[in-house]
């Protein structure tokens, strides 16, 4: 198990890393559409410091109405006195982030959450709220 507080320094930054949202035609009144959510966590290393991605990506089968992707991320310096203790090139950062981190991974989600309603009720539409704290299943619905 990866001890987060242990490797890292608690001054981690968090960022808006990307955002795109495009909209595509209306979809027909009488079809019925699937909504899709996906995140994704990606992880890179340096000799400083691990950034973490947080994705989530919003798309409707079959296509139409929107597709919306925004990330965030957070840069989490190493702690410089017990960062060699670990070979890193053997370490999946981002299951483990996935598994050890919750509390930074709920803050990711939240904020990724937040703007995904404020960017869907933009045009005075009902905002779509996603999940802001990680759960077990996929996540899909029905327009």
């Amino acid at each position: 198990m990866l001890d987060f507080n242990r490797y890292f320094l608690p001054d981690r930054k968090i960022f808006l890393d990307n955002v795109q949202y495009e909209t595509l035609q209306l979809p027909d009144p009488g079809g019925g559409r699937k909504l899709n959510c996906k995140d994704t966590i990606l992880a890179q290393r340096s000799d400083k410091w691990v950034k973490i991605n947080f994705n989530r990506t919003l798309t409707f089968t079959p296509e139409g109405v929107f597709r919306l992707s925004v990330t965030f991320g957070a840069l989490l310096p190493f702690n410089l006195r017990t960062k060699d203790e670990i070979d890193w090139k053997e370490v999946d950062l981002a299951g483990a982030f996935r598994e050890h981190c919750k509390p930074l991974l709920t803050t990711l989600m939240s904020r990724t959450s937040l703007l995904i309603a404020q960017i869907t009720s933009s045009a005075g539409q009902t905002p779509l709220v996603t999940p802001a704290a990680p759960i077990n299943e996929p996540i899909t619905g029905k327009s």
